[in-house]
């Protein structure tokens, strides 16, 4: 096994894959309440009870916040699985290409994880516009963004490395056998 056989895609959908973990982990959601208590922290005073009430602050508005690890809905649950199987999928991928193993099936593992990061992608995107809770409180973060960013990004990576694949595959079948 050699990472010298990835091109730049299997690389894009390594990293890509290896950052859909880091964006679970990030602040999707949070409130009305959550936001005020942040920006209080950010612009109490450092020292004396103003540090006290920032920390206070910041406790608050880390009570509100939520990550994809955090929520609670059956829907959730299924984008937190789909996130984590995308990930997988691209690691997968990425690992079989730098082992020098060919597919012999109807579709390589880069493609399964641009499906993957395809399906994955529209059901981050419903969650974005559906929001959890009330759409009058509930706020969206940074991270429901980035995954949805991370994903698109993974996918079409995933496209141009199964593009090259088959340029590979066909170059071979037309050389003259020795």
């Amino acid at each position: 096994m050699t990472f010298a056989r990835l091109r730049l895609a299997d690389w894009v959908v390594l990293l890509a894959a290896l950052a859909l973990l880091l964006v679970t982990a990030a602040d999707w959601y949070s409130t009305k309440g959550g936001e005020q208590a942040r920006q209080f922290e950010q612009s109490a005073p450092t020292l004396g009870e103003g540090a006290e009430l920032a920390d206070d602050a910041a406790a608050a508005a880390e009570g509100e916040e939520r990550n994809a690890w955090q929520l609670d809905g059956a829907i959730d649950r299924l984008i937190l699985a789909a996130l984590l199987v995308t990930a997988a999928l691209g690691v997968f991928a990425a690992f079989r290409r730098a082992a020098g193993r060919r597919y012999e099936g109807a579709m390589s593992p880069a493609a399964w994880a641009g499906l993957a990061a395809a399906v994955t992608s529209l059901l981050v995107l419903y969650r974005i516009l559906q929001e959890p809770g009330s759409d009058n409180v509930t706020t969206v973060q940074i991270g429901a963004p980035l995954a949805l960013a991370v994903l698109g990004l993974m996918a079409f990576a995933c496209a141009n490395a199964v593009r090259a694949e088959e340029e590979g595959r066909e170059f071979r079948e037309l050389e003259p056998a020795q």
